[in-house]
């Protein structure tokens, strides 16, 4: 078994969740089983439940969650974290112990101590680059069902998909819906297709925001019918996250927003391959309905940037990180054995 630790809740969403969820497909086509230990949040727990993965171990929210894992990982053959706060070193020692650790997307000094350490939007620190650096977007890791969308855009007008993440914290959605009537208002023929979720605050201010710019309702999210969205839409409009890798794996071009500086470096690099366009950290709905609308009318762009995506992103990431992680595994209970047969 291979144990997960997971940061989850409504302040930074769920992209955790997403890629340790599409790591836990590809390890299980290695043979290998999951099983994460993550926060009490509602929709993560739904998500994994819908997965089909062993029971998650639910962290407390009053106690420090590292006792609590290093009695989950008793008899794990590998430790996968992805967590939001820096990892100190103590901690990755700590679980690391005679079983390879996997640490996914964290500056803090604990990296230096693990065995693997997925970087998929970011790069190695000066002095570390090598074997044990996964970097750059060929590792983002997504689930199989990415790589296979066919776009089947629907009759009509062109499908604008809006997706602010599982949790859209700043309530994004609703000026992004703002935007896309405005485009509409001034003679952009688009449809909208939101995505949000129901447990977010936002949620409430979204019937009425569609309900006044004749777009239909908003759909709950779902990790599973995501493919299905991206396969009819011609354009996403996305908070910078796990669903943007998505949108280029499927070849959906996207305008991105940002919230963090971090967001604006992740977004930069893409915007330079050509994949998708950036709006910034300091974005307007004035600004966004232009860029909405040029692009909805570039059928010829938009195209080039679907291109752009897909050899960016192949959407096989999960599986090369599993094998590397698996071989990693591998050879520690092929050691460990020797060392108990004495040879």
């Amino acid at each position: 078994m291979i144990l997960c630790w997971v940061d989850a809740g409504p302040a930074f969403g769920l992209g955790h969740v997403s890629r340790t969820l599409a790591l836990a497909e590809a390890l299980a086509a290695e043979g290998k089983t999951c099983r994460l230990a993550v926060a009490p949040d509602p929709t993560a727990l739904a998500w994994i439940a819908a997965s089909g993965l062993p029971r998650p171990i639910v962290l407390p929210e009053s106690d420090p969650p590292l006792p609590h894992v290093l009695a989950a990982a008793e008899g794990a053959t590998a430790v996968v974290v992805d967590v939001r706060h820096p990892l100190e070193r103590a901690e990755v020692r700590a679980l690391r112990g005679e079983r390879p650790v996997l640490v996914v997307d964290n500056a803090g000094p604990g990296a230096a101590d693990a065995d693997l350490v997925l970087a998929p939007f970011g790069t190695a620190p000066a002095g570390r680059a090598g074997e044990r650096w996964l970097v750059g977007p060929s590792w983002v890791p997504l689930r199989r069902a990415f790589r296979n969308v066919v776009a089947r855009p629907a009759e009509g007008a062109p499908v604008v998909l809006v997706s602010m993440g599982a949790s859209d914290p700043g309530g994004l959605a609703a000026p992004v819906i703002e935007a896309l009537g405005a485009a509409r208002a001034f003679g952009t023929a688009l449809a909208a297709r939101v995505v949000a979720n129901p447990l977010a605050p936002v949620w409430r201010e979204l019937p009425a925001a569609l309900v006044r710019h004749g777009f239909p309702p908003a759909c709950p999210v779902d990790p599973q019918r995501m493919p299905e969205h991206l396969a009819a839409s011609s354009l996403a409009v996305l908070a910078m996250g796990v669903t943007v890798y998505e949108a280029l794996a499927a070849g959906v071009p996207a305008i991105v927003l940002c919230r963090t500086s971090g967001d604006v470096e992740h977004a930069r690099a893409l915007e330079a391959s050509g994949a998708i366009l950036s709006a910034g950290l300091h974005w307007s709905e004035e600004r966004l309905a232009g860029a909405v609308a040029t692009l909805v009318a570039d059928v010829d762009r938009r195209a080039a940037m679907g291109r752009a995506g897909r050899a960016l992103v192949d959407g096989r990431g999960a599986e090369r990180v599993a094998a590397r992680l698996a071989a990693l595994g591998g050879r520690e209970e092929a050691r460990h054995a020797a060392e108990r047969v004495g040879t």
